[in-house]
């Protein structure tokens, strides 16, 4: 399964298309985002056979989305819940390799 734009818009409440190029553009960034840090050799088809992958991707789109006017100093890491999902696709993905 891949995540759509839709599943992103649907998990976010949102309702209009306004965001549709932003938020397909976060979800692109979150794609590449986890597949390198996963295992940037790997083909990312392979990665997307785990669920992990899907959740840790719609995860990250959905902080981006969410925090993408804050301004402030201190900079803004991914959720420790993205972070602990994409440890479990490399344990899982070095497993089956």
């Amino acid at each position: 399964m891949t995540v759509t734009t839709d599943d992103i818009k649907n998990s976010l409440r949102v309702q209009t298309d306004t965001d549709d190029s932003l938020i397909n553009n976060y979800l692109t960034a979150a794609q590449d985002y986890v597949h390198n840090a996963v295992d940037s050799t790997a083909a990312i088809d392979a990665l997307q056979a785990y669920s992990q992958f899907d959740i840790a991707v719609a995860m990250l789109t959905e902080f981006w989305y969410q925090n993408r006017g804050a301004v402030t100093t201190a900079s803004q890491e991914p959720p420790y819940s993205v972070v602990s999902m994409i440890q479990q696709l490399r344990g899982l993905f070095a497993a089956d390799v």
